[in-house]
Parts: C-alpha cells; structure tokens; sequence
C-alpha cells in the first residue's frame, strides 16, 4: 500500500523498465531528521520521459467520466476539496494510494525551477533538476541526533540546511560531488511506470474543473453583484464570499464581462494568496493580463483568437469610441466609421 508522500521504495520492476537500475540512490534528510531515498541519474531523456507521462493528459472531458478513483499528484495548485467536488459529480472518489487509482490529476507542479547550491529540497518535489550540490555519509564519532541518522542510513546524503544548519559544514567530510543531476523519488518512477503498462490515464486539473455541472456564468448581473460585494476595504463576509464565487466562474465564455470585472476588480490579484483555488483562477484566466488591455486591445485579442462575436464586439466598441481623441477642430471636420472588416459585429 502507498502513502501521500513523495519518498516511496523504488519498484525494481519501475527502475528496470526505464534503464535506471544502475543509477545512484541516495538520501535526502527531512526536517525531522528523517533520511529518505531518491535516485539521481544524468539521463535527462528518461527523466523527460517520465515527467511527460505524469504531466501529459490521455483522457479527455468526457471520457474520464467512466473512472472510479482518483489521486491527486503532490502540489497541485487547485484544492482537494475543490477537486473532490468536482469528481464527486461524476461519481469518482479521490484516494490517498496512487496504487489504488485508475485516474491520475497531473500537472506541471511536480518539479519547480531548478535547485542548486544546495537549496532545501521541498519534500513535496517529485522530481527536479539539482546543480552543484554534495553528499556525506555522516561519521561514525557524529553525536548530533540527524548526523547520526544519515551515518545508520548506509547512504550518501544530500547536503543541504536541515543538516548544516544543525551541523557544521566543514566537520562533515564530504562524499560526491553532484553538479549536473536529475532527482526523480520513488513516486515519480513507480507511477509514471504504472500509467505507461496499464489502463491508468493521466487528466489535468483543468478539464476536471470545467466539466463541472457547477461553473457560473459571469453574466452582467454576477459581474454587479461581484463588484458591490467586493467594493469594501475591509475583510466582511459579502467580500469572502465573493472570494469563493470568484474561483467557480468559467473564465472561456464572455470574455468582455471577464475583461470589465478585471478593470473594476483588479484588488482580488492582492487578496489572500493561502486561497489556492483563487490563485488558479487568476493564473488560468490571464486576469493580470486583462486587467491591462485597453478596450480596442481586447477586441483585437479576441478577433486574433477567432473568439470576437457581436455580443463582445457591442459591449467594448463604444468604451472604444468614447478614448478616441480628435485634435485640430478649428480647421477640420472628421468622421469615424468602424472599419469595414468590423461592421459585421455591429448588426444584432
């Protein structure tokens, strides 16, 4: 049986199958002054391969439907709660054992931006690239309880703060020198190898969400009620619970009201960031992005994604018109027309 954690022993089977039986294991000591394994290899193929079978999708918004239990990879930046809703719907529970799931929520959480120099290692890192860092087997006259540990380990452990922090650098006598590796844990291996020889399927947070029955409409009168609810300084409850509507609006249909409610609620981006949900829907929906296009650039965003129909192009052409700024009045006379390719969102 599995656990949630990303320190699992390594299936031989799973190391065999992709050519790392011969690679080093070696230990990574938790802030507890737990040592745990993970296995270091320069073939950034492999490790390319598998980071490809845990991250990319094999299972669309309708055919994940016919899945029983799901686990969630570690770090993912949508809430369990918030994806047990959405699976529960389709009567698909959520499990802590990857061994006894058919369906896997990937994404590309599981690695972060490179670690060197001996950085912490996150114990919730499934696999990682590692520059310039070194390892020690502890000694055997070490007196210092996670010292002691790593010398009964039997393995090379990887230096980082938790240990020099309690002991000093220059007393360890140091083993191996890792300037170039690629980390991959136990859980990375042996489930990357269950989803590549069985009917295990891989479907991203994303598609989970947006087949939800339970995604809002932003529609015009949402987008009022959102701005009243959210036109206060201080933390109330109308403001709190526009924070969790906020996350369930499906953010790939009326983008001019989405653009609106980034241009007069631009305050939510400084909202609580410990709101993993709400953060994802800031990330996903480009709010950032919105909140900084000017009216005429939004409609020649959603014309160069085919997404510009008459409805969006009605509510943004007359913002535009009213920035249009003539000078030279005194001699001239003007007259401004939409241009001909555009005059087709101009009839109902």
């Amino acid at each position: 049986m599995a656990n949630k954690s990303v320190y699992q022993d390594f299936d031989t089977d799973a190391l065999t199958y992709f050519g790392l039986e011969q690679d080093t294991i070696y230990g990574v000591l938790s802030g507890s002054g737990e040592v745990n394994k993970v296995l270091c290899t320069q073939d950034q193929t492999t490790y390319d391969k598998i980071n490809t079978i845990l991250t990319v999708p094999t299972e669309d918004d309708q055919t994940f439907r016919t899945k029983k239990k799901a686990f969630i990879l570690p770090k993912c930046n949508v809430s369990q709660d918030r994806l047990k809703a959405a699976l529960k719907e389709h009567g698909i529970t959520v499990t802590n054992d990857y061994e006894l799931a058919d369906l896997i929520i990937g994404h590309e959480d599981i690695s972060t931006h490179r670690l060197e120099n001996a950085d912490n290692i996150p114990s919730t890192v499934m696999m990682n690239k590692l520059w310039n860092y070194e390892t020690t087997k502890g000694r055997a006259s070490a007196t210092h309880s996670k010292e002691v540990a790593i010398y009964n380990s039997g393995l090379e452990v990887i230096l980082t703060p938790k240990l020099t922090e309690s002991v000093r650098y220059y007393d360890l006598d140091i083993e191996t020198s890792l300037y170039d590796e690629w980390m991959l844990t136990g859980m990375a291996i042996n489930l990357a190898h269950i989803i590549d020889t069985t009917d295990v399927s891989v479907i991203d947070p994303e598609t989970v969400l947006h087949a939800s029955a339970n995604k809002m409409i932003l529609d015009e009168q949402l987008l009022a009620d959102l701005k009243v609810q959210l036109d206060s300084s201080r933390y109330n409850e109308d403001r709190i619970l526009a924070l969790k509507i906020i996350p369930t609006i499906c953010y790939k249909t009326n983008y001019h009201l989405l653009w609106q409610f980034a241009q007069d609620c631009s305050m939510i981006t400084y909202a609580d960031n410990r709101d993993k949900d709400l953060q994802y829907w800031i990330d996903a929906s480009e709010f950032t992005k919105l909140e900084r296009r000017s009216a005429q650039d939004m409609i020649l965003w959603l014309d160069s994604k085919d997404k510009l129909d008459t409805v969006s192009f009605r509510y943004l052409e007359p913002i535009v018109r009213r920035e249009i700024s003539i000078h030279n009045r005194d001699l001239y006379t003007f007259k401004v027309a939409v241009k001909k390719e555009y005059q087709k969102y101009l009839k109902k």
